[in-house]
């Protein structure tokens, strides 16, 4: 069993970082697996929102004693104020340069949590999202999935936020979510995948462990009946 230390990413760990996200996390992750839409070429889009989530330096990384990044989880700060009225289509995602199979993975995310309307639902003017947990292979099974997400939540409530968002499409991490008192906001099942009316994956491409993308909440405000 190993053992790790938490720290800020710093900008002398952006590459090291990035790498595990590519490399670790995006050939496996089952939204952009079953909608065959990364091929191992980095998608230019996401990558520089990854870099601009760093440079926020709210992401956490776990490091072992000898210096190793084992894990990381990205976080963003969302305002209410820079998200949309309306949300994105199709067309707009193909103007920005978006893959064109990246973007059904894009319109699920947008289906499976309208940000704005939930911040106005919950009435709060931003909230802590937890964007991606990766954690190397070989440190996998040690319970630093849920170290890390316990850093992050930590860390949320240093800087007084009162709510904490996770969209996750791994039945690992769902686990971890409600052990740590996580809230279920929506669930969409990937058999029910469609886009264009069309199915996204046949059935028997999805895993029967990992079925589903969650999309979870957790109010961490001290008056917050959610968090006793």
């Amino acid at each position: 069993m190993s053992t790790f230390c938490f720290y800020p990413i710093k900008p002398a760990d952006y590459t090291e970082a990035l790498n595990l996200f590519w490399t670790e996390l995006m050939p496996h992750e089952q939204t952009t697996r079953l909608s065959k839409s990364y091929n191992g070429t980095k998608i230019a889009n996401l990558d520089l929102i990854m870099r601009q989530l760093l440079q926020l330096n709210v992401s956490y990384m776990a490091k072992t004693n000898s210096g190793e990044i084992a894990g990381v989880i990205f976080c963003a700060i969302d305002k209410i104020d820079t998200f949309p009225d309306k949300l994105p289509c199709k067309s707009f995602y193909l103007r920005t340069g978006w893959p064109e199979r990246f973007i059904n993975v894009l319109l699920l995310l947008d289906q499976a949590i309208d940000h704005k309307q939930f911040m106005k639902n919950k009435k709060v003017k931003q909230k802590f999202d937890l964007f991606a947990v990766v954690v190397k292979k070989k440190y996998q099974r040690q319970g630093l999935a849920t170290q890390l997400i316990l850093k992050a939540i930590q860390e949320a409530k240093n800087m007084n936020f009162n709510m904490i968002t996770m969209i996750s499409t791994s039945k690992f991490t769902q686990q971890i979510c409600i052990k740590l008192g996580f809230n279920i906001e929506n669930t969409i099942f990937y058999k029910d995948w469609y886009c264009d009316h069309i199915k996204v994956c046949n059935d028997d491409e999805i895993d029967p462990i990992h079925q589903s993308m969650i999309v979870y909440f957790k109010c961490v405000c001290i008056h917050c009946i959610h968090c006793k």
